[in-house]
């Protein structure tokens, strides 16, 4: 055998090394919530597909009620104004889109595949969670979105590619906030997406909403 020839010394412990990496995969237990550890990137976990179906036609508006005419009789006395309602917080609607991108990560290989087992409109409601939870953290940095639930406090509404969330809630910190939300996907990726975050959800309700704390560690 001539030098050139000689195993490199160095051969024996890389292939130790990569049999040990490969069996650690083929033996490692249920996949875990699915997290990209970028520093960019907000770690994801997609949400159980809910057993009844989704598919719940947007109502269109109603047509507003004529005006009502004024009393004939100037000695009428007119009802006090009612006190205004509290002010939802306003809608923020986004201009870039991330949840292509976070999937799109070679890390993100066991979202993508979980992802291919759902029906088309579940893949819509999971692409609008993963949209959900970044678009939330970009908007307030101290907001660490882990997991949203689209349907936690009402049904959601699907309309072709489009859903409404007007009852979601997401966790951060092992805590859970209200948030309403309005997505549109187009060929796979997420075109449209409005949201407002609302107040934090009392534990007392959880229970309620079938809402989980979360490990400690999260």
């Amino acid at each position: 055998m001539t030098p050139a020839a000689k195993l490199n010394p160095s051969w024996p412990a890389s292939l130790a090394l990569h049999a040990l990496l490969l069996a650690a995969i083929v033996l490692s237990p249920r996949p875990q919530p699915f997290k990209l550890p970028a520093e960019d990137v907000v770690p994801i976990e997609l949400v159980a597909p809910r057993p009844e179906p989704a598919d719940i036609p947007l109502p269109r508006q109603p047509d507003a009620p004529a005006a009502a005419l004024a009393p004939a009789r100037s000695t009428a006395v007119m009802p006090r104004p009612e006190a205004p309602a509290a002010q939802r917080p306003a809608m923020v609607e986004a201009h870039s889109f991330y949840a292509a991108k976070l999937l799109a990560d070679p890390r993100s290989r066991r979202a993508r595949a979980a992802l291919a087992t759902f029906a088309p409109s579940e893949r819509t409601i999971q692409l609008c969670n993963i949209e959900a939870m970044e678009q939330i953290r970009r908007w307030k940095a101290e907001l660490r979105p882990d997991l949203v639930v689209p349907y936690a406090t009402s049904n959601l509404r699907m309309d072709s590619n489009s859903i409404q969330a007007d009852g979601a809630a997401f966790r951060s910190a092992r805590r859970w906030y209200g948030v309403k939300f309005t997505c549109a996907v187009t060929d796979g990726a997420v075109t449209a997406f409005t949201f407002s975050v609302g107040e934090t959800i009392p534990e007392t309700k959880w229970a309620e909403y079938n809402l989980v704390a979360g490990d400690p560690e999260d």
